[in-house]
């Protein structure tokens, strides 16, 4: 008799949790996630990226490793390759007209990562608070601006080159989070967060410029120059995410 109890209470609190796992529309363990920003309203909503610590767009994934308990990825990239090119008709001190062409190119590397943990409190179908905590680290790369100017008239072409390179900088936060989660359909759910912490940023340092000017006869005339100039700052700050947070997972 005592077996057959046990055996009837182990069943019935199987069935219980499955029960319970098949009425809520919460993510659970084992669940893989994405964040989305949701910004504008009613007729002009649009989805974008989050952001990282560089201000620049990020992905942020995260990965249920029971079911209250929230592991979190983030990851953010941007590269900057811009270049810019002209073509004018220009007059110059022999009185002739000459091509003027200016090409232009700028490079900078971003990157940041961050990871963190949320615990999960709510015990209803759809609304899901969590509490947590999250590291950031971030980079801003050096840039170089690698400018050339060729101005071509009868007698032939002048040129000048122009670069200028800057060092970038880092920074890192280290955030206490709050927030929740509204699921209306299974495993999609809207919300927000909030996050209290401390942020360290350096940007800047050394600077150098050279400028070579080759003309059409006569000497090479170059210059080079260096110089220094650095920010940092340091702080608490408190931060939302303002708009609605879109979240998906499998």
């Amino acid at each position: 008799m005592k077996k057959i109890i046990v055996s009837l209470a182990l069943l019935l609190g199987s069935t219980f949790v499955l029960t319970a796992q098949e009425d809520t529309l919460k993510s659970r363990d084992g669940d893989w996630g994405f964040v989305l920003n949701l910004t504008g309203l009613i007729d002009n909503i649009s989805i974008g990226n989050v952001s990282d610590g560089n201000n620049n767009n990020a992905i942020l994934a995260k990965h249920h490793l029971t079911d209250d308990k929230v592991l979190r990825l983030g990851l953010g990239l941007r590269s900057i390759n811009n270049n810019t090119f002209t073509a004018d008709s220009i007059s110059i001190g022999s009185g002739n007209r000459a091509l003027q062409e200016y090409d232009s190119t700028e490079t900078r590397f971003d990157f940041s990562i961050s990871g963190g943990i949320e615990k999960h409190l709510g015990t209803t179908r759809r609304l899901d608070p969590f509490v947590g905590g999250e590291l950031s680290i971030g980079r801003i790369g050096a840039t170089k601006i690698d400018a050339n100017t060729d101005i071509t008239d009868i007698t032939g072409t002048r040129n000048i080159s122009h670069i200028i390179q800057t060092d970038g900088g880092f920074n890192f936060g280290l955030n206490a989070i709050a927030g929740f989660n509204y699921f209306f359909a299974e495993r999609i759910s809207i919300g927000a967060e909030f996050s209290l912490g401390y942020m360290y940023s350096s940007v800047g340092g050394d600077r150098s410029e050279s400028l070579v000017d080759t003309p059409i006869s006569g000497s090479q005339i170059s210059d080079f120059s260096e110089s220094k100039s650095k920010t940092s700052g340091k702080g608490f700050e408190v931060n939302s995410t303002a708009g609605l947070m879109l979240s998906f997972f499998f």
